[in-house]
């Protein structure tokens, strides 16, 4: 049918057909379900590159022989569809062999598009933009879309490089999980938000374009942003500003450029630079208004009273652009819609939610109306104190009801909303470390107000600082059991990877841990009720240059194990010489281009872990590396920094034993200086690297790091080898090398590692086979595989791997190891499933 179409033919019906082939044989033939619904996913998302090149084809007359090449593009994966129909699912050998062509038809489509189709957009859209303004200014600024292509897949993700040479990338963990720009997710039963998001929806709507803002408001703790998140996930708000849906949380100490280019980020461009913030927002606006004709919502989440000027500075005069603003304040000149505490009904309901296993109250009435009346109708009191008291005896209820505020709440406030989390908070002094019976969940708790508001915390972060200060074990077991347990009781949010993960994956199954701005206001107030020199934990947030008053007196001695020190972009870095002689944990955020650490980090002769990270967008220096010779010093964390600085300090720690780099520029550090790692750190353990956009290839000098035991490489899209000598390192237990999407294969000495007990290759969607010799790693427990890697045959040698415990893959390849688990008794085979989510091909 599709042949028919070919010549004189719109390209919109051939691709109709192709999804209408998926749609119809995906519906009839289990055996390809996963594959279809994955293809299915990848062509809802490149259509609108196929109606941007048959729009722009049209304006520029003719193009026939281009439309025909991706008509037969097209055509291919038809014909491929029709012949899956009519394979037999007792036929293993045809089964796996269309299963690889499924998925290599779901990859080349979306590479065809990125290497023809977006190449063709952006050409003809330059031919048109010629045309009307021949100076071509704006250029350069389209093209940058080339640069920042991106396919996200279950939370992993793929780059790719630009004309420049250079790459372009997202991830899922940075930027978002979601096609709507970082809304965050909610749940689809929210108790008491039927009537508000009806009423908000239709101010939004009615909205008039003089006016652009429209104002959420709400004591904290109501559910503000919640809300304004399910307003962006209802499926209206979608039809009307599809793709076009920023949220951007603001925070009490807001960035005019570091919100313009996270708006850059999300929809997929690179961020330029910005001389001030008013060319950040002239750049804004010419951009907006440049690539896209559909009506615009800009939500910006957490504002203050104090930035009201942040609203004035982003009411672009653009046609069809709105903002939503939720704050604790009102704002008189803009419209303004107040969202009210829950009913005395819906309370108590939201309440039982939480603290019943079946929402059925199983203790006396009385009790659980005090404490509702207690929580004053917060939503975040509500969840959090009804899940602290879950399963607990009827005495525990009376004790936090006399715990609890005596005066009824008439009129909440902020303080009242503290007084009723303090108790929630306290109770996780109960619940004692397995690794130390004086260590408390709380202990851990209070430790995440050391980053700042709003913040993705890496898990791997804070397991650096726990495993220093609590002596948790290394391999994160007991820090996800953790995680869980907060996340249980409503103080944190964990992103997963997937949320049918097994608990083998331990933390390389989360994304990252958030915390609720008013939870952590309270964990800082707790920190600073004692007077500054008894304080265990020391949290400074510096605006400008205005130090706190105890740090320019330079009080001594303090006692602080853990000190946090956040700073923004005008910070000059003119240090007072304070001395912090009991640091074990020091944590810095800051965001210049160029950062002096601290001179008194030479005087911490505790620091066990030091954590860095540049809240910018560029990759930033760091100076005074030299001072940071510390013999104690156990783990460092780096995030977005330029590595160089490391080596070029000749930075030497006897005593390191990991060393994490997120988001960092590391490619010439390590071309050029890697011989010097053994050396500098002759006792690490693990390496961590992520989301390093220049690396492409493992310098052979890591394999000389004999000690290393933990080496995770992970969504580094521009890696495409591993050293051969990778077999030097004997004692190596963990290799990750999750979504690294061009390395094709592994060296064959990977067999020589036979203490290897987890191996993860999920995603390395270049990969078409593994050693021979599998067998000879024969300490391998786990091994994670799949989503679109493309190996056709497993090695017979599998089947002597009788240690092997836990292999986690897609569905297809699961059906390959039917054969091997006939000879592997114990073995448990978890399908993951296909969690698309394609954040592809941003229009221009």
């Amino acid at each position: 049918m599709a042949a028919a179409l070919l010549g004189g033919a719109a390209l919109g019906p051939v691709f109709d057909l192709l999804l209408k082939s998926v749609i119809d044989v995906g519906i009839h033939i289990l055996t390809f379900r996963s594959k279809f619904l994955s293809l299915k996913e990848t062509l809802n998302c490149i259509k609108p590159v196929f109606d941007d090149i048959e729009r722009l084809s049209k304006v520029l007359d003719g193009r026939d022989e281009e439309i025909d090449m991706f008509k037969k593009q097209l055509m291919k994966g038809e014909e491929l569809v029709l012949k899956c129909s009519k394979i037999k699912r007792c036929d293993p050998l045809k089964r796996w062999s269309y299963s690889r062509k499924l998925t290599k038809l779901d990859y080349s489509l979306v590479k065809f598009c990125q290497i023809h189709g977006l190449i063709q957009v952006v050409r003809d859209t330059k031919q048109i933009l010629v045309k009307v303004n021949e100076n071509g200014k704006i250029l350069e600024e389209i093209h940058s879309m080339v640069r920042n292509v991106s396919l996200t897949r279950s939370g992993s993700s793929i780059g790719f490089t630009n004309s420049s040479g250079s790459s372009g990338w997202m991830n899922g963990s940075s930027f978002g999980f979601s096609g709507l720009s970082d809304v965050p997710q909610v749940s689809d039963s929210m108790v008491g938000f039927e009537v508000p998001l009806h009423e908000l929806k239709q101010k939004l709507k009615l909205l008039q374009e003089k006016d652009k803002v429209l104002v959420l408001s709400a004591p904290p703790g109501c559910g503000k942003t919640t809300l304004a998140a399910k307003l962006c996930q209802e499926d209206d708000i979608k039809a009307t500003y599809s793709d076009n849906i920023f949220f951007v949380t603001v925070t009490k100490t807001p960035n005019i450029k570091r919100i313009v280019g996270e708006i850059f980020e999300k929809k997929g461009y690179r961020v330029p630079e910005f001389a001030t913030e008013h060319d950040a927002i002239c750049q804004l606006n010419n951009f907006l208004g440049r690539i896209t004709p559909q009506p615009i919502l800009l939500v910006l989440d957490d504002v203050w009273s104090e930035s009201e000027f942040v609203i004035d500075h982003l009411k672009l005069q653009i046609p069809d652009f709105k903002i939503l603003v939720t704050s604790r304040s009102v704002f008189p000149k803009f419209d303004t819609y107040k969202l009210n505490l829950l009913s005395e009904e819906d309370a108590k309901d939201l309440f039982c939610i939480s603290a019943f296993k079946d929402g059925s109250p199983d203790v006396r009435l009385d009790l659980v109306h005090k404490v509702v009346r207690s929580c004053g109708g917060f939503p975040l009191a509500l969840r959090v104190v009804g899940r602290s008291l879950c399963g607990k005896s009827e005495v525990t209820w009376f004790d936090r009801v006399m715990m609890q505020s005596k005066r009824q709440i008439l009129f909440p406030t902020e303080n009242d909303l503290l007084r009723s989390l303090q108790a929630s908070i306290d109770a996780l002094d109960e619940k004692a470390l397995y690794s130390r019976e004086t260590t408390t969940l709380r202990d851990c708790y209070l430790d995440l107000g050391s980053f700042p508001e709003d913040h993705r915390i890496h898990p791997a972060t804070l397991l650096d600082m726990w495993v220093e200060r609590y002596n948790l074990d290394e391999d994160g077991i007991t820090a996800m059991a953790i995680f869980l347990e907060l996340s249980s009781q409503n103080l944190v949010n964990l992103a997963l990877a997937r949320q049918d993960a097994r608990v083998v994956l331990g933390l390389h199954n989360l994304h990252y841990i958030q915390q609720h701005d008013m939870l952590r206001e309270l964990v800082i107030h707790q920190c600073d009720e004692k007077p500054v020199e008894e304080r265990m934990r020391i949290y400074i947030n510096i605006k400008g240059n205005d130090f706190p008053w105890w740090f320019e007196q330079r009080l001594q001695p303090l006692q602080a194990e853990v000190l946090s020190i956040v700073t923004d972009e005008d910070f000059s870095s003119n240090w007072d010489d304070v001395r912090f002689p009991k640091v074990e944990v020091l944590v810095l955020n800051f965001e210049t281009r160029t950062y002096n650490l601290p001179p008194f980090i030479k005087q911490m002769s505790q620091l066990k872990t030091l954590v860095v990270t540049n809240n910018g967008f560029f990759p930033a220096n760091l100076n005074n590396f030299q001072l940071c010779s510390l013999l104690n010093l156990k783990r460092i964390n780096l995030e977005r920094i330029s590595v160089t600085s490391i080596f070029t300090a000749n930075l030497q720690l006897p005593n390191l034993r990991k060393i994490s780099l997120n988001m960092c520029e590391i490619g010439e550090a390590f071309e050029n200086s890697a011989a010097k790692m053994p050396y500098m750190w002759p006792k690490l353990v693990e390496m961590n690297i992520e989301y390093c956009s220049d690396l492409t290839k493992v310098p052979t000098e890591t394999c000389d790091l004999v000690d290393l035991k933990r080496l995770s490489i992970c969504y580094c899209h521009e890696l495409v080898a591993l050293p051969e000598e990778v077999g030097r390192l004997t004692n190596l237990e963990v290799l990750r090398l999750h979504s690294c999407t061009k390395l094709a294969e592994l060296p064959k000495s990977i067999v020589k590692l036979n203490k290897l007990k987890f191996l993860d290759v999920y995603d390395c969607v270049a990969m078409d086979n593994l050693p021979l010799e599998m067998d000879q790693l024969c300490s391998l427990q786990t091994l994670c595989m799949g989503s679109s890697l493309g190996i056709d045959e497993l090695p017979d040698s599998l089947q002597k791997l009788v240690k092997l415990e836990d292999v986690v893959c897609d569905e297809e390849t699961s059906y390959k190891w039917d054969s091997v688990k006939e000879h592997l008794k114990n073995l448990r085979i978890t399908v993951m499933e296909e969690h698309v989510n394609l954040n592809l091909l941003h229009r221009s």
